[in-house]
């Protein structure tokens, strides 16, 4: 329990830098950048998201579950991590071929081009980052002080830098130096502190990381559709308009309220692959939702403020956006908990794949239907994500209840 609740409390305070240095930068850049400058920045946000989900393609949670399971082999972890590695090298390479493909053949892409590459650079030094060595070992202290340094890094560049809408490029650019200096860090720990060093594995055993990580990448990946997509939707929809603006600046206070139940999730998951300790998980679940009600329901009442106060009052349209999104809030936990940390305990994480696969089919029904009726509004994706995310949740209680035998009491 102890080492639980130490990488619980370390996982808790990366969240709170992410915080923080958002707090502290981002009313400065939706004030330089404006509702739709700072929405180009959300376009491309939404794209390195792709990115990053690709290039780590599920090794989040195979990576750590490996290291884990051989956390007493350091030959062993060596291997993975540089397995993990060329994999994501790999990736990142076929990624530039295909962002070139489409500057060719779309507008969009093209008009944008700048803008995405600089997030596609970015994105693969983030994923080299390997944290999944870190949650496997159970040991966060590293990866959180590599969160602190590149926030910082971050922060410090923006004030000083970021004097006009036209130097919008330069958000990526300072994100990708934060990125690299703590990849640094984190390498200089593996070779000196824990003794390790890199090399290039056979290409037959990258491919079998890749094989066995495809489960956990078409869940996270079906996932975005209904939690990334709406951004890049509107911005086809919308180009050059002030709703991309303001759907991305009420979707960054909603991403805040969503990671802060991540570490809970993420610190459970290798806990419960060891202990199978469902008690604990449905007790900590239970005890986080009340106040995660109360916090929902404060922040919907002084939406209009909080949406003054952060952006500017150019994002007043912001604030009834916020509000449709506090219900995914509110069931982000419990869905958290009952997925790959339940589930996986149960011998049922295909299960927690399944549940975001059958809500990625619904969003993408209801976004057909909704353009069938030309109703494609920030407002209808909103509540189309709720229902998207309450039937990955329905899925993921259903089969805990049909396998409640198996729970240990």
């Amino acid at each position: 329990m102890g080492k639980l609740f130490k990488n619980t409390i370390y996982l808790y305070l990366l969240q709170f830098s992410n915080y923080l240095f958002s707090l502290i930068t981002l009313p400065l850049i939706t004030r330089v950048l404006g509702p739709e400058t700072y929405g180009k920045i959300g376009f491309g946000m939404a794209f390195s998201v792709y990115f990053l989900l690709i290039i780590d393609f599920g090794f989040r949670l195979s990576g750590t579950r490996r290291i884990s399971d051989a956390r007493d082999d350091a030959s062993e972890i060596q291997h993975i991590v540089s397995c993990i590695s060329m994999a994501k090298v790999g990736l990142g390479i076929v990624l530039a071929i295909c962002l070139g493909i489409s500057s060719l053949i779309f507008d969009v892409i093209r008009d944008n081009s700048l803008l995405l590459y600089l997030y596609l650079l970015y994105a693969i030094f983030s994923s080299l980052i390997p944290d999944y060595l870190y949650r496997g070992l159970e040991n966060m202290k590293i990866i959180t002080f590599r969160a602190v340094l590149m926030k910082g890094i971050f922060t410090c560049l923006i004030f000083v830098f970021l004097r006009h809408k036209s130097q919008y490029f330069l958000i990526p650019v300072f994100q990708m130096i934060g990125e690299i200096t703590a990849l640094a860090w984190i390498y200089y720990d593996i070779r000196y502190n824990l003794k390790m060093s890199l090399h290039i594995p056979r290409l037959a055993d990258v491919a079998g990381h890749v094989k066995e990580s495809f489960q956990y990448f078409i869940s996270r990946i079906s996932s975005t559709v209904y939690n990334v997509a709406n951004t890049t939707i509107l911005g086809i929809m919308y180009p050059g308009g002030s709703i991309v603006g303001y759907y991305t600046s009420a979707d960054r206070i909603r991403s805040v309220g969503c990671s802060a139940m991540t570490p809970i999730a993420d610190s459970f998951y290798p806990y419960m692959n060891r202990t199978k300790d469902f008690n604990k998980l449905f007790k900590v679940t239970l005890l986080i939702e009340i106040p995660v009600f109360v916090g929902c329901g404060v922040i919907w009442w002084w939406a209009p403020e909080i949406c003054d106060m952060l952006f500017g009052d150019a994002f007043s349209g912001s604030a009834v956006l916020l509000r449709w999104m506090l219900p995914v809030v509110a069931i982000t936990l419990p869905s958290y908990m009952f997925g790959f940390p339940a589930l996986t305990a149960l011998g049922k994480a295909k299960w927690a794949n399944y549940s975001v696969e059958l809500a990625s089919v619904n969003q993408v029904l209801g976004i057909i239907l909704l353009a069938c009726f030309f109703e494609i509004t920030a407002v209808n994706l909103c509540i189309l994500t709720f229902i998207s995310e309450v039937l990955v949740l329905m899925v993921r209680l259903i089969i805990i209840i049909k396998n409640k035998h198996k729970i240990i009491r």
